[in-house]
């Protein structure tokens, strides 16, 4: 079987990012598969799910959200839009500053754009985010609460990919702001090869050349990659040691499901040694970066004894 044929039988929702991403097709929402499981695990009754607004991770309403985005969601589904407002009403206040853990910010920025939520409230978060860039040109969630100087990669990522997310859905008023900001955010990254101390040249630290899916609030190697090649960030040097790790892990033709994040889970998603959401997320990559490397990956029969 090939890759291609695997993912168009797995989960609906792997099924139709397959055929937009990678096949340039336009298939309509779905609510079957992992996303109806999450969606059936939704309290009409205290609006959350796992009875909870952060915590307890990863069952609470904010990481339940953070899922159901990161499988391409209806955004004006009703429990989606719901979810929003019951987020909004226990996370964020300006004038209070219920969160202002910067990742945190970061993420609620990229749910509520996704789901077009009105501008003013965006606007908000992103004002403090903006606020927040650190002189290296990253972000810190402990810029808050400790005494780091130095940013984080984790809150980096999280804080791009919510200026992209910003940029993508429209949202126009703190766009000049915010692409002031995005070129030494990237430039963060890359001056690492996305993994790498600049210190000693080390591994930042060992997970994130491992591939996680769902990557939470987790940096990892192919989540960066996602993100520059989402934005059609044009190749550099900087991306080649992470496209070459990419193309190793693909070497029987798939990625694997990876490890698993510690935490309580609504229901394991990826059940077989092939991880189907890691495989479309790094095929979106090589399509972009490496399309003769991808045509050949493609092109491989898998065995299906690996499911």
């Amino acid at each position: 079987m090939r890759i291609l044929d695997f993912l168009l039988d797995s989960d609906p929702a792997v099924k139709r990012q397959t055929q937009i991403h990678l096949l340039e097709e336009q298939p309509p929402f779905t609510t079957d598969g992992w996303i109806g499981e999450f969606l059936s695990r939704y309290s009409e009754d205290t609006h959350t799910w796992g009875n909870g607004i952060y915590s307890p991770k990863w069952i609470s309403t904010f990481y339940t959200m953070r899922d159901l985005q990161s499988l391409e969601i209806d955004p004006q589904h009703s429990i989606y839009r719901q979810g929003l407002e019951t987020l909004l009403e226990h996370m964020w206040n300006p004038e209070q500053q219920v969160e202002d853990d910067v990742c945190v910010v970061a993420m609620f920025v990229s749910l509520l754009t996704y789901g077009r939520h009105p501008s003013p409230v965006i606007n908000e978060m992103v004002q403090y985010l903006l606020t927040m860039q650190m002189p290296d040109g990253g972000w810190n969630c402990s810029a808050v609460h400790g005494p780091s100087k130095r940013s984080s990669i984790h809150t980096t990522l999280s804080v791009l990919e919510a200026y992209a997310d910003y940029e993508k859905e429209g949202y126009r008023n703190l766009l000049p702001a915010i692409k002031g900001q995005i070129e030494s955010g990237q430039a963060y990254l890359l001056r690492r090869n996305l993994m790498r101390r600049e210190s000693t040249g080390e591994i930042i630290v060992p997970y994130i050349v491992e591939f996680h899916f769902p990557p939470r609030w987790k940096y990892d190697v192919l989540r960066a990659l996602v993100y520059f090649a989402a934005i059609n960030y044009p190749y550099v040097p900087a991306l080649e040691e992470g496209l070459n790790l990419l193309k190793k892990k693909f070497e029987k033709g798939y990625l694997s499901r990876g490890p698993t994040l510690t935490g309580r889970l609504h229901f394991h998603m990826e059940t077989t040694r092939i991880g189907t959401m890691n495989t479309l997320r790094g095929l979106m990559v090589l399509k972009h970066y490496a399309p003769d490397y991808y045509n050949e990956i493609i092109s491989k029969d898998i065995a299906v004894s690996n499911r």
